[in-house]
């Protein structure tokens, strides 16, 4: 039944999209066709593939850049240079390894990185948290606080 579904929904779009409903690909009447009985048309798969791999990538990436991020902040936080210089030798060790896709890494984002590591846990819940709940959750921490 879904790829029935899905196979109307793109002969009646002209597009494949994907499950939050954002278009991946233009397809036609035949892919919509093959698609509605069960076939993933190979365009489709070709672009699935492709996508699934660049956001591998992407992931790896920011997960990388953010654990150095986050060891050059604790460095910082922890006041051993040491460390801070160890992250320095991660970001040029990941440029040497992959000149292609180039770590840079911002003075800027790691300082807020500390500040935020400066803050107690209580501050930081309520920083994050939407506008509408953060007066009441502050309100909340003073009347705990003075307990």
């Amino acid at each position: 039944m879904r790829n029935a579904a899905k196979g109307v929904d793109m002969a009646a779009t002209g597009m494949y999209r994907d499950a939050k409903g954002y278009k991946v690909l233009d397809t036609n009447t035949l892919e919509a066709a093959l698609k509605s009985i069960g076939f993933q048309p190979a365009s489709v798969a070709t672009v699935q593939e492709v996508n699934g791999r660049n956001q591998q990538a992407k992931n790896f990436y920011n997960l990388q850049a953010q654990e150095i991020r986050s060891k050059w902040a604790r460095g910082i936080f922890e006041d051993k240079q040491s460390v801070v210089d160890e992250a320095r030798a991660d970001i040029a060790h990941w440029n040497r390894n992959n000149p292609d896709q180039p770590m840079l890494i911002t003075v800027p984002s790691v300082m807020s990185k500390v500040r935020e590591m400066r803050k107690p846990k209580d501050q930081r819940i309520a920083d994050s948290a939407p506008k509408a709940m953060r007066v009441q959750m502050r309100e909340d921490l003073q009347t705990a606080a003075a307990r």
